[in-house]
């Protein structure tokens, strides 16, 4: 008898459901010969999605790249637009104690004679030179804020003047991939899980359905969100809290429409409130918005009442829902033979809108660490060590824009810096860093989401660094530089002369209707494997 899994049941919808079965499907499938891997999603009919996260990271373009999907209909389908930045406002306070803006931008700074420009920068603004940091050293900035757009219509998918991610709805996202991996094979059942039944080596046997009776289990991905039915509730892993370093552990969530006359953003925006943060994501046809605060901190009532102020929401407009939000992870994500994904392994506050990239990275990691039937725990202990750190890794980069803070107007900003819920992990190369800037030694590895350059970007726009002077100044030419921002400034514009508006072109993108290869005209034959297969032949790897 074959040890190969021959069956993955995925127990959970929504985003981190349904785009495990396309990744999982397209990963073990697409260029199988030795017969498919049956892979099932069950998806209980009686429970709503959570969907808070609608913006991404830089990693999402390639993994729908990887799948072979058209981005125009993408955009069209999900109310998507483009993500080519956070701004940042009101997370630290300038010398007049005004609140002050930055750019953490998807575009990485160079390095001049193999050294980083930023040490050339600083040396250059101390001696009167550009002051504002990222005006200086992102090209892409200029037309980020003028609000356009990374691509053309007409142009190839995936290839922007700059890099970029995706606004998009999670509602029907969630749809979208629903659509994609059903019409490529994967098999979906709407049904509740009423029992989780084990084996007497603890191992998930098989799960018991209102309608569907007794389900045989070889391999499970938990896919409940925060409930963790399997990997909690019937095999009982430990969470693991980030309470002690994150705060915040609630959101309210509400869409409000756009403001007429207005410019459609290509960036996220994240405001520093009270209690904690609100976010800005701009859909085609609708701003969604929210505030992450700690309950510690303020009442559901009092951060609703701040939350409708800061909106100027009329009084008949309906309070915003309120998420409780648990921060952590799970112990372990791979126990015996289950498999946690999404919110059920883990979730970090969604500051750097890194939810959909936990998924992501967990479905890559599971093709590489796929198991046989025997489940060996050495591919599991590997699996759940790459996990953990890029959890913590994550955290780390969040815990960073807190702990660099220099708000003082409220309790909760003063608490949430605290010595105290700093990690010695980020504390070590905080201390580092006041006399080098990050490098890769100290960020990239293997699994990073966010590496030097996104460290030196938070810390340069929040002026941590000041006038200090670092030794590695001593080692450059300032006049290197002044030639490099002149080269930069001509990018600037050239960049900003070819970039479309961004409400524009997804207008035009919309206009379209598109027919993918995997949901073709009615009546016609679907394209062989090889003319699909493209770049998604890597097949995720």
């Amino acid at each position: 008898m074959s040890k190969r899994v021959q069956h993955v049941t995925i127990v959970g919808g929504g985003t981190a459901g349904w785009l495990a079965a396309g990744i999982l499907n397209a990963g073990l499938n697409r260029r199988c010969e030795e017969g498919d891997v049956r892979i099932t999603v069950i998806e209980s009919p009686n429970i709503p999605t959570v969907g808070v996260g609608e913006a991404t990271t830089i990693s999402m373009n390639v993994t729908l790249n990887q799948l072979n999907l058209d981005e125009r209909d993408f955009l069209k389908q999900c109310n998507g637009s483009f993500k080519c930045a956070v701004k940042f406002a009101n997370w630290n306070h300038g010398a007049a104690g005004k609140p002050i803006d930055f750019w953490h931008p998807f575009s990485r700074p160079g390095y001049l004679y193999g050294h980083n420009a930023t040490y050339h920068f600083m040396k250059l603004r101390r001696a009167g030179g550009p002051q504002d940091y990222g005006d200086a050293m992102f090209p892409s900035l200029k037309t980020i804020k003028d609000c356009r757009a990374p691509r053309q219509a007409e142009g190839k998918d995936y290839d922007g003047l700059f890099p970029y991610a995706y606004h998009l709805d999670a509602g029907l996202f969630a749809d979208y991939m629903t659509t994609y991996a059903t019409n490529t094979g994967v098999e979906h059942v709407r049904d509740d899980v009423t029992a989780v039944n084990l084996d007497e080596r603890g191992f998930v046997k098989s799960l018991t359905l209102k309608e569907h009776g007794d389900w045989p289990v070889e391999l499970v991905l938990d896919c409940t969100g925060f409930k963790g039915l399997i990997i909690k509730e019937a095999l009982g892993e430990p969470f693991r809290p980030y309470s002690e370093h994150l705060l915040c552990d609630k959101a309210l969530a509400v869409q409000i429409p756009h403001q007429e006359g207005t410019k459609l953003e290509s960036y996220t925006t994240s405001t520093g409130m009270n209690a904690g943060w609100s976010w800005r994501v701009p859909l085609y046809t609708r701003l969604g918005t929210g505030y992450v605060f700690s309950s510690a901190f303020a009442s559901d009532d009092e951060a609703i009442t701040e939350f409708r102020q800061y909106l100027k929401l009329p009084d008949d407009h309906p309070d915003p829902r309120v998420i409780p939000m648990r921060i952590g992870r799970s112990e372990r994500s791979w126990v015996k033979n289950c498999i946690a994904v999404g919110l059920a392994g883990g979730f970090i506050e969604p500051l750097e809108s890194t939810s959909i990239h936990f998924t992501q990275m967990a479905l890559r990691w599971l093709i590489d660490f796929f198991p046989d039937k025997e489940m060996s725990p050495a591919l599991a202990r590997h699996y759940n060590r790459v996990t953990r750190d890029l959890y913590e890794d994550i955290r780390d980069f969040i815990v960073l824009h807190y702990a660099t803070s220099n708000r003082t107007d409220t309790p909760f900003w003063i608490e949430a810096r605290a010595d105290a819920r700093i990690p010695a992990s980020i504390a070590e190369r905080l201390e580092l860093w006041r006399h080098k800037l990050p490098g890769a030694l100290e960020c990239n590895h293997n699994w990073s989401l966010f590496e030097s350059w996104n460290y030196i970007d938070v810390l340069m726009g929040k002026e941590w660094y000041g006038d200090r002077e670092l030794p590695g100044e001593g080692a450059i030419a300032v006049d290197d530089f002044k030639e490099a921002l002149a080269r930069m400034a001509q990018q600037a514009d050239q960049i900003y002369a070819t970039a479309p508006d961004h409400r524009e072109v997804l207008t035009r993108i919309r206009a379209n209707d598109y027919r993918p290869w995997y949901n073709p005209v009615p009546g016609a034959a679907a394209p062989m494997i090889d003319e699909i297969a493209g770049a998604a032949a890597s097949a995720i790897a």
